[in-house]
C-alpha cells in the first residue's frame, strides 16, 4: 500500500509538471481551450440574437455586455464603479475565507488525527455543515445587519466545511508506518502532527482550500444580493430592479473572472507549497 501511495504521488507530480498550472501540455491544448472559448461566444451571440428578434433586449449580446463593463469600469452605478465594487467583495470574501482556513485546517488535521477530537467535535460539526449557507442568510442579518461582519460570515459558513473534511481525508490517509517511524525517532504527539502529519496531508489541504474559496466567493454574491449595500452583488440586485439585463450580464462576468483569478492564485501557492513533490518524481 505504501509503494502505491508513493507511485501515485510520483505520477501527479509529473503530470503537474508536464501540463503546468492549468494541465495545457501542449500549444495543441491551448488551442482547443481557444476554440472552445471563441464557440461559447457564438453561440451566445447567436442565441442573443435569436431571442432578441422574438423578445427585443431580452438577452445581452457579447459586446453589448463588454461595452457596459467598460462603462462601470469609469462610471458610477450603485454608488461605486465597478473596480471598487469588485474590491469590497473581495475584502468580505478575505475576512471570511481567511477565517474558515486559519480554523478549518487545524480542526481538521485534530478530526484526522486524534480520535478523541473526532468523536466529541465531528457530530456537531456534521450536523451544522447540512444547513446550506444560504439559509443562515435571514439570521445573519438579524444578528448583525447588513454589514462586513455579516457578509463575511456566510463566506466564513459557506468555505468552512471543504477545508475540514480535506484537511480531515488527508490527515487520516497518512501511512501509518511514517507515524510509527516518527514514533521510533522519538517525535511527541506535537511533532508528529506538525512535522509529519499535515506536510503529508497538504495537498489534499490545498484541495479543500481551493473549493472553499469558491463556495465562499459563492456564498458571498448570494449575501450582497439579498442584504448588501455595496460589492458586485448588490451591483448585479441593483441591475435587476432597474430592469437592466447588460448591467446584470456584466456583473456576472466580472463575478466570474474575479472567481477565476482567485482560483489561479491559490493554484499558485499550491504549487509553490507542493515543490517537493516535483522533486520526488525527478
Amino acid at each position: 500500500m505504501a509503494a502505491e501511495g508513493v507511485g501515485t504521488q510520483v505520477s501527479l507530480a509529473r503530470s503537474s509538471r508536464r501540463g503546468g498550472l492549468f494541465g495545457l501540455r501542449s500549444w495543441r491544448d491551448a488551442a482547443w481551450g481557444a476554440a472552445s472559448i471563441a464557440a461559447f461566444f457564438l453561440l451566445w451571440y447567436v442565441a442573443a440574437e435569436v431571442t432578441n428578434s422574438r423578445h427585443p433586449g431580452l438577452v445581452a449580446t457579447p459586446w453589448h455586455v463588454f461595452t457596459t463593463l467598460t462603462d462601470l469600469t469609469t462610471e458610477p452605478f450603485a454608488g461605486r464603479v465597478l473596480p471598487l465594487h469588485v474590491l469590497s467583495s473581495l475584502g468580505r470574501w478575505g475576512l471570511g475565507f481567511g477565517f474558515a482556513v486559519l480554523i478549518g485546517v487545524p480542526l481538521g488535521i485534530l478530526f484526522g488525527a486524534v480520535r478523541i477530537v473526532r468523536e466529541a467535535v465531528a457530530p456537531l460539526f456534521e450536523f451544522v455543515r447540512y444547513i446550506p449557507p444560504f439559509a443562515w442568510i435571514p439570521l445573519d442579518i438579524l444578528w448583525l445587519g447588513t454589514g462586513e461582519r455579516a457578509q463575511a460570515l456566510i463566506v466564513f459558513i459557506a468555505a468552512f466545511p471543504a477545508v475540514v473534511i480535506s484537511t480531515q481525508v488527508g490527515a487520516a490517509g497518512v501511512d501509518p508506518a511514517l507515524l510509527r517511524a516518527s514514533t521510533n525517532l522519538g517525535a511527541g504527539r506535537v511533532r508528529r502532527l506538525t512535522q509529519v502529519i499535515t506536510p503529508v496531508a497538504l495537498p489534499a489541504i490545498l484541495s479543500g482550500i481551493r473549493i472553499s474559496a469558491s463556495n465562499g466567493w459563492m456564498g458571498l454574491i448570494a449575501a450582497e444580493l439579498i442584504g448588501g449595500r455595496v460589492g458586485v452583488g448588490f451591483l448585479i440586485g441593483q441591475g435587476q430592479a432597474n430592469g437592466d439585463i447588460s448591467i446584470v450580464m456584466a456583473g456576472m462576468v466580472a463575478i466570474a473572472i474575479t472567481a477565476a483569478l482567485l482560483d489561479l492564485i491559490v493554484l499558485s501557492v499550491g504549487k509553490r507549497l507542493t515543490r517537493w513533490r516535483t522533486s520526488v518524481g525527478s
